[in-house]
């Protein structure tokens, strides 16, 4: 029954956001139609708003194929694995693509051990517990060590997750970021966006493993993922 839930709430997010779009930009061309007849301004400023969406259009087709096509499952051992967090069900257990990013972990732990886990994720508004002591748990339940477990507990967003995890690591293993080797452990849409802002914060010798998306939650993530792309290129500074 929740899986249910989810498929329908992704399904709608995904087809009903390009639908509202669409509905703005016709209304918006319908109005602009009666009023261009006799109006050269607004004729002219038609003309500029129809270049600056074909712009936007072939952006975000650009942006789409780069997140694809940078997926990657680098399965070879690293000092450190990083687990970006993606919400919680209820409050208190991670949700569906929080659990795919983890068994992710447990997989590349399970091939390669002796890699410290650090847990990144805060606790929002409606949540419980912290999205790292969420994670701990599911990964505790499923075997893996405790004491390989490092827990970030203070971050919001992608880029919170990055800086205060390198944080934790350059104190853990007393060298900087750029000299440790780490695995970046997301869903497939987000790798591409993780590794711009891991870059950013200073990450040299990374690799990222990606999780799948279940198929229901593909069109909503990716189309939004495109424009969390530029969201963190122009305020992620």
């Amino acid at each position: 029954m929740e899986r249910i839930k989810y498929i329908i709430q992704a399904l709608w997010i995904a087809f009903s956001i390009p639908a509202i779009i669409l509905g703005i930009l016709i209304l918006i061309r319908h109005f602009f139609k009666k009023m261009m007849r006799k109006n050269m301004f607004l004729i002219k400023v038609y003309k500029i708003v129809k270049i600056f969406l074909c712009i936007g259009f072939i952006v975000f087709i650009a942006l789409e194929a780069a997140i694809i096509s940078y997926q990657k499952n680098n399965e070879k051992k690293d000092d450190y694995i990083i687990v970006l967090g993606a919400g919680l069900d209820n409050g208190k257990t991670p949700n569906l693509i929080l659990s795919e990013r983890l068994d992710a972990a447990i997989k590349c732990e399970v091939e390669n051990p002796n890699q410290y886990i650090v847990l990144s994720g805060g606790q929002g508004a409606d949540e419980c517990i912290s999205e790292a002591e969420a994670m701990s748990q599911y990964l505790q339940e499923r075997g893996i060590d405790k004491e390989k477990m490092i827990i970030e507990d203070k971050s919001r967003d992608t880029d919170e997750n990055l800086k205060f995890s390198k944080e934790k690591i350059e104190e853990h293993s007393h060298k900087l970021i750029a000299d440790v080797n780490v695995k970046i452990v997301t869903t497939d849409f987000h790798a591409f966006r993780s590794s711009i802002l891991a870059k950013k914060n200073g990450y040299v010798n990374f690799d990222n493993y990606s999780s799948s998306t279940i198929w229901y939650f593909v069109p909503s993530t990716y189309i939004r993922e495109a424009f969390a792309v530029v969201k963190s290129a122009i305020f992620d500074k």
